[in-house]
């Protein structure tokens, strides 16, 4: 059988074990890499190499960075701060601030450490507002600012990191680390926007159960031992986090070195324990960055892109233009990543929209973007991002996501298709 009828197999059964999730997506993106180097269509060296890649060193470095801040109550200090300036008073201002700050972290934190931060800000605006604030109304809009901020930056969200490594194999030109955000920050602008008009009126017409506050039980507050933070713990890690922000920007040392820098200042200062640092990593996605690295590979080294590249370009007609396949590469994107893991749909679609960007002459560097872009618009449904499942534990169903996320979702893709080519070129 050809390798390239294989590596759309192996492509094909990955697709539905992400889809289904019956086991870990890293353990899924471990399979099929290692398929791609056991049917001959990688080297052997690929199925792990990738493990020690830039991306995969910096993810792991922003974690640790990430779960030291939560630690030592940087979050718990941030929404003491919120509630003093007085959040508590006006539901729609608070839900604004609120989307807006979880776009400004996500594009430097974990968009799942920025949710996790954020669900107890939230819980401690409602109970401090006397009624006047309630969590459902806020807290769907913590998960999808999280998920929109995530592709403002390099080190916002894991497909940028898949694609810039598929960008350095390829040999094209790497993305920077703000670049993305001249499309990515007026999309956090039209979402911000949306949730102070139509977003929040969708809410109020939708969300009829009664409020959910995580921690309380039945909507009553419970008293909570506050708990003691060492000072110093608290500003060295605040410290530490902003110097690897000025790192990145700077670009001093490559992002993997800023990032374990960082973390090992945290580890050796006891910001946070060895231990703890290395428990609370999600290694189920450090082996998804890694992994889909090496199966991507397969299907661009076995002509299974190329082949799948002709098949479009078929199905468009031999005139296409190059704007109308970025559209429907957008599109197709935006579809699938609201229902299997976004770092999957980009691992999938990237090699794909390089071959056809070089099929028509276009800038391959400008279709790369639009797919990490597209790949991260999972506001339709709550299973297609990990950050907009974690806002579940407010007590919405699958429908409050679809009527409410659906909207915004049409409205960016719309918008990211007009934004790409003007800002990026096409």
């Amino acid at each position: 059988m050809d390798q390239s009828i294989i590596a759309l197999i192996i492509i094909g059964l990955a697709i539905v074990s992400f889809a289904l999730e019956k086991i870990p997506l890293g353990l899924t993106a471990v399979l099929a890499s290692l398929a791609m180097g056991v049917f001959g269509i990688t080297d052997y060296s690929k199925v792990y190499s990738d493990f020690g890649s830039l991306p995969c060193i910096m993810v792991v470095g922003m974690m640790i960075v990430s779960d030291a801040c939560f630690e030592n109550g940087v979050a718990e200090a941030l929404g003491n701060k919120l509630t003093k300036i007085g959040l508590g008073r006006n539901e729609r201002i608070c839900t604004i601030v609120i989307c807006a700050i979880s776009c400004i972290l996500s594009a430097f934190l974990s968009n799942s450490a920025v949710v996790a931060m954020l669900i107890p800000v939230v819980a401690s605006i409602v109970v401090q507002s006397n009624g006047r604030v309630q969590n459902k109304h806020v807290l769907m809009t913590v998960g999808m600012g999280a998920a929109a901020g995530g592709f403002c930056t390099l080190a916002g969200s894991t497909p940028q990191l898949v694609a810039q490594g598929v960008l350095m194999d390829e040999g094209l030109r790497e993305m920077g680390f703000f670049e993305l955000a001249k499309v990515g920050a007026p999309l956090c602008l039209i979402l911000v926007i949306y949730f102070g008009t139509v977003g929040y009126a969708l809410e109020k017409r939708v969300l009829k159960f009664p409020d959910v506050i995580p921690g309380l039980e039945e909507g009553t507050p419970k008293e909570t031992t506050k708990k003691e933070y060492v000072k110093w713990k608290m500003v060295l890690s605040t410290a530490v986090l902003l110097g690897c922000i000025v790192g990145f920007i700077a670009g001093i040392w490559d992002i993997a070195v800023v990032a374990v820098a960082g973390a090992s200042i945290l580890m050796v200062t006891g910001c946070i324990s060895w231990k703890k640092a290395f428990h609370n990593i999600d290694w189920n996605t450090i082996m998804c960055v890694a992994a889909c690295q090496g199966f991507a590979a397969g299907l661009d080294q076995s002509g299974a892109g190329a082949l799948i590249a002709e098949k479009t370009l078929a199905l468009f007609g031999e005139n296409a233009t190059p704007m109308v396949l970025l559209s429907a590469l957008f599109v197709v994107s935006v579809v699938l990543t609201n229902f299997m893991s976004n770092v999957s749909v980009c691992t999938m679609i990237l090699p794909i929209a390089i071959n056809l960007a070089n099929s028509v002459g276009a800038d391959p560097v400008s279709y790369v973007m639009a797919i990490v872009i597209a790949c991260q618009i999972a506001l339709a449904t709550p299973i297609g991002t990990a950050c907009v499942t974690q806002t579940l534990v407010g007590g919405y169903h699958y429908m409050d996501y679809v009527k409410i996320g659906l909207p915004i979702t049409v409205i960016m893709t719309i918008a990211g298709i007009i934004l790409v080519p003007v800002i990026y070129g096409i």
